[in-house]
């Protein structure tokens, strides 16, 4: 975890996110035909005397679709959820880090007490299922992670989005220069290395960076021009 006794994606420490990456729904199954594997169907054909009548085959049972994936506000009742992918995240992208002190309660207590209420808080979920979040404080994007599961399906990408529509002007954010999956994404989206420190700020004492992504200026036209 980063600064300030916070724990902090699958991209980056507590104030940096998450390697991110969109999901696919499953599609229906289409109903088998009743005429298949009959190539005489459309015409009639005569019993023969005492003959069985044929059964119609039976329609393909249909999978229902996957719930679509929303990103949407955080809410109390996800604080849990929120906890337990912080927890799993850290732990399977960032084995560098020392072993997690913090149990899933004390987590999501901190998700309670200080995330939300500090945070502009997202959540990417299908149904009822948490798949990663992401917090913005002021102009930082303070964490983003994911579900170990559901890495490099484009959920991340979802999640920064929206953190971006929120601070529309940039963000910053660290991220332990160990985490060479977190730099590339947030490279590939754009962001740049502004800062460089040894580490004794954080709890980790793991040298981090700070990113920094701001848009692109909008040129303005010349007089004359359209």
């Amino acid at each position: 975890m980063d600064r300030k006794a916070r724990p902090h994606t699958g991209t980056a420490p507590h104030r940096g996110s998450g390697t991110a990456t969109a999901a696919s729904s499953n599609t229906s199954t289409t109903a088998v035909n009743a005429s298949m594997n009959m190539p005489d169907a459309p015409y009639a054909t005569t019993a023969s005397p005492g003959a069985q009548p044929t059964a119609a085959p039976t329609a393909a049972p249909t999978t229902a679709p996957a719930p679509p994936l929303t990103i949407r506000l955080a809410i109390p009742t996800d604080t849990p959820a929120i906890a337990a992918i912080h927890l799993a995240s850290r732990q399977v992208t960032m084995p560098y880090l020392p072993p997690q002190r913090r149990t899933h309660d004390e987590v999501t207590r901190w998700v309670r007490e200080i995330v939300l209420p500090q945070c502009h808080t997202v959540v990417a979920a299908r149904g009822p299922e948490l798949l990663g979040y992401a917090a913005v404080r002021g102009e930082l994007l303070d964490q983003l992670y994911l579900r170990p599961d559901v890495r490099r399906t484009g959920i991340g990408s979802l999640l920064l989005a929206a953190a971006r529509r929120h601070r529309p002007d940039g963000l910053s954010l660290h991220v332990f220069q160990l985490n060479a999956d977190a730099r590339a994404f947030y490279a590939h989206h754009g962001f740049r290395v502004v800062a460089r420190d040894d580490g004794s700020g954080n709890m980790e004492n793991l040298p981090q960076l700070t990113l920094r992504w701001t848009p692109a200026s909008v040129p303005v036209p010349r007089r004359g021009t359209p």
